[in-house]
């Protein structure tokens, strides 16, 4: 769905609704000039917002993303393909997770051996920041993973 019909259709439900565009502006936390700029398809509204801007318009994510009410087979029917999408998603995640692991245990490895053969490589430097960014990386990695999971297993 294009950006301008999903703004007619914000449109169309805050009106609805009997929300100004302040009222809106101001359930969401933002400023009219946001609100505006939705409606005429210019920009659209952040990913953290439209959860928020569905229940203010009293509609679902996949009528604001489809730009129109639908009828609760469609609904059934759109959200059994999103629950089929999150169960292709896990195995993935799992992948991701494993290699999380391994750069975790990389970074380990990489520490240790520096810190045994300091004398042979020299400076240490360089490789103390390669383990120090592949670990870091592995457990920013762990814990994205994790609240995904969780958020998956919720809904």
């Amino acid at each position: 769905m294009t950006q301008e019909a999903i703004g007619k259709f914000i449109a169309q439900c805050r009106e609805e609704q009997k929300l100004s565009v302040a009222m809106l502006g101001g359930r969401l936390g933002v400023s009219d000039r946001a609100i505006q700029s939705w409606e005429a398809g210019s920009s659209m509204p952040g990913a953290d917002l439209v959860e928020p801007l569905c229940r203010a318009l009293d509609i679902e994510v996949s009528e604001l993303l489809s730009a129109k009410k639908l009828k609760d087979s469609e609904k059934i029917e759109r959200g059994e393909k999103a629950a089929g999408a999150v169960l292709a998603a896990k195995p993935q995640l799992k992948f991701l997770n494993i290699f999380a692991i391994v750069l975790i245990v990389l970074a380990i490895v990489m520490v240790a051996t520096v810190a045994t053969f300091n004398v042979q490589f020299g400076p240490k430097a360089l490789p103390v920041l390669c383990a120090a960014a592949s670990g870091g990386i592995g457990i920013a990695l762990l814990v994205l993973i994790g609240k995904i999971m969780n958020r998956l297993e919720k809904e």
